[in-house]
């Protein structure tokens, strides 16, 4: 039997689609979404009898081998070694013959030599005076000599020529040497020496775990502070992610990747415990590493160093990060520390309780917003409505889109209809940029206010209804037309009939004027259902505000290092959660209800999908 019958005999194509797509059974079928375009529902079937997968979106398709070419961006020879090295089906290594052409040589040779560049770095930690003294920087980092070697942590001598003598003395010719980029040849001076010379070394793996380039921290005040291997036909910057061969089956299994920027950070977090990290080799994140990343999860959580470039980072990988359909989440950490220094110094537990609390990208940046502009002012609303809005159209799904709107006009206290009409027109333009009127922050939003206010004052049924769940749960206390709801609640309770519009009301003239606007109110007549939704609108609406303090004071407390407080605040903060949830997938359900009884199935099904997602939340969340 040829050796491609051997490996193709041996391979479960399932389970090596499995290592790249979350995929489940659907009928004699496994299904999931496809790798290769982006999309919400899936389209991407893998066939277990006949070994073969096929798109109904993209089209792509085939047999193992293709996959893995097509996946990897691999020529036929390399996928062949790829699937055999996953089942364990030993091939022949032929340079001569049709198992490899020229580049399959190249990069064979290059993952060759990179493994023995790693063991000869590491090698070096205990070899001399210097390897040792880079071994104790990495004691006082807190690592283990466990840790080092798991994370074959490796020393580049300082005389330059180190690497160049032992790769010299093996069996790489002076092509593969020169195209690693290990090795710089002076043409000049008719010399070679080590690109990396008097550093730390951390070697950076593909997804597979073979090593394919590596970085060097300088041990002393040499510029720059890390170097990087430049970019080789087996090492492309932008598609790698370091640590996410050892941090794939956590990620699958928590469904969720945290990214963060440096390599120590990303050791930091691994090595406390928290395994589903990885950190975007020091350059800013890419379409590639986003593509990388979605074969193991579609949620993430950003936390980027505190400083203005972190933020900056932050803002723009949550852009790349929403145009892929990911669900993101931002961890910034008090203090200004990055999550190397704050693991070493607040220790793992404080950082896993602040992770657990991370706050939607859409709280991030509203309240980072809210904090910058003046809300105060319809100026400042308006501003901090433009900073978010570029953020919220870059999200594929109109539903959802329209749900995040109503969140942020409600965190801004602007107006919700002209937010998502501006957003609408944006969309259907293809606008990157929204600017929203001043009209919107000055209208406030009173529309569910003065809807409840026309319904109390013109029906009698609705007014017993409604108005003792209204004043009673202190829904409005604090928003217009309070004094209002009060004044009718009270008049019917003694069954007495009130005149609100009255000069001789007893509410205060701008309260009185509210009422008067609310009876001019354009719309449908009052409808008792529409009543009730409107007040579990203002009800959701006092949660999140709610939720908006709690924040607030829980980020007081860990700044404070108060954690007893942090922890009480953050037991109370998951209850509201928990009462946020539960009351928007209500809201849901009875959308989807009703979408489904005059027939919407495009709406019925978008409903389905963020029900899903909000059902998701809520089981992560667990009850508090």
């Amino acid at each position: 039997m040829l050796e491609v019958d051997q490996v193709r005999a041996a391979a479960d194509i399932v389970k090596i689609v499995g290592d790249y797509v979350k995929l489940r059974r659907a009928g004699a079928n496994y299904v999931g979404l496809c790798p290769f375009h982006q999309e919400k529902t899936p389209s991407f079937a893998v066939h277990p009898v006949k070994q073969i997968f096929h798109c109904f979106g993209c089209g792509k398709g085939g047999d193992v081998f293709k996959f893995v070419m097509e996946i990897d961006n691999l020529p036929f020879p390399e996928a062949l070694r790829r699937v055999a090295e996953k089942v364990g089906v030993r091939i022949e290594e032929r340079a001569g013959g049709h198992t490899y052409d020229s580049n399959t040589k190249l990069r064979v040779s290059l993952l060759k030599l990179h493994e023995v560049a790693a063991k000869f770095f590491a090698s070096q930690l205990g070899a001399t005076a210097e390897g040792r003294l880079a071994r104790a920087y990495l004691a006082d980092r807190g690592l283990t000599d466990a840790e080092v070697g798991g994370f074959r942590f490796g020393y580049a001598p300082g005389d330059g020529q180190g690497l160049v003598r032992h790769l010299e003395g093996g069996d790489f010719d002076k092509e593969t040497l020169e195209k690693s980029g290990l090795i710089i040849f002076d043409a000049e001076r008719q010399r070679t020496y080590d690109r990396f010379r008097r550093r730390i070394i951390f070697p950076i793996s593909n997804d597979s775990g073979k090593a394919v380039a590596f970085a060097g921290r300088a041990l002393g005040e040499e510029q720059p502070k890390y170097l990087n291997s430049p970019e080789t036909s087996i090492y492309t910057k932008s598609r790698v992610l370091y640590h996410l061969d050892r941090a794939a089956q956590a990620i699958r299994k928590l469904d969720y990747a945290i990214l963060v920027e440096g390599y120590m950070d990303c050791i930091a977090v691994a090595t406390s415990g928290i395994e589903n990290v990885v950190a975007s080799c020091g350059t800013s994140l890419t379409e590639g590493q986003i593509r990388l990343l979605g074969r193991y999860t579609r949620r993430v959580v950003v936390n980027y160093d505190p400083d203005s470039a972190g933020q900056a980072a932050t803002e723009r990988s949550l852009g790349l990060l929403l145009e892929a359909g990911f669900e993101a989440k931002v961890l910034a950490l008090p203090g200004g520390l990055d999550p190397d220094s704050f693991v070493r110094k607040q220790g793992a537990a404080a950082y896993g309780e602040l992770l657990k609390s991370a706050p939607s990208y859409l709280d991030y940046l509203t309240e980072r917003a809210a904090q910058t502009h003046d809300q105060r002012t319809p100026e400042g609303k308006v501003a901090a409505a433009n900073a978010v809005l570029p953020y919220l159209i870059k999200v594929p799904n109109p539903l959802l889109r329209a749900e995040l709107a109503g969140r942020l006009a409600e965190r801004l206290r602007v107006d919700e209809r002209l937010l998502r009409d501006e957003l609408r027109r944006a969309a259907g333009e293809k606008r990157a940029e929204v600017q929203v009127r001043e009209e919107t922050a000055t209208a406030q939003a009173s529309h569910a206010i003065k809807q409840l206010l026309r319904a109390c004052l013109t029906s009698e049924e609705i007014a017993d209804a409604v108005l003792p769940e209204i004043v009673d749960s202190g829904v409005t206390r604090g928003l217009p037309g309070d004094s209002v709801f009060t004044l009718l609640r009270d008049a019917r309770k003694r069954r007495e009939a009130v005149d609100v519009t009255s000069a001789e009301a007893d509410i205060p003239e701008a309260e009185r004027k509210l009422a008067i606007e609310a009876l001019f109110w354009e719309g449908d007549a009052p409808r008792l259902d529409v009543a009730r939704g409107l007040v579990r609108k203002l009800q959701l609406e006092k949660v999140r505000s709610g939720l908006e303090d709690l924040n607030r004071q829980y980020q007081a407390a860990v700044e404070a290092n108060d954690w007893e407080k942090a922890r009480e605040i953050d037991r109370a903060r998951r209850r509201l959660q928990f009462d946020r949830l539960k009351a928007e997938i209500e809201k849901i359900v009875r959308e989807y209800d009703e979408a489904a009884m005059v027939g919407d199935g495009v709406r019925v099904q978008e409903l389905g999908r963020v029900k899903s997602s909000l059902d998701k939340e809520l089981e992560r969340l667990g009850r508090p």
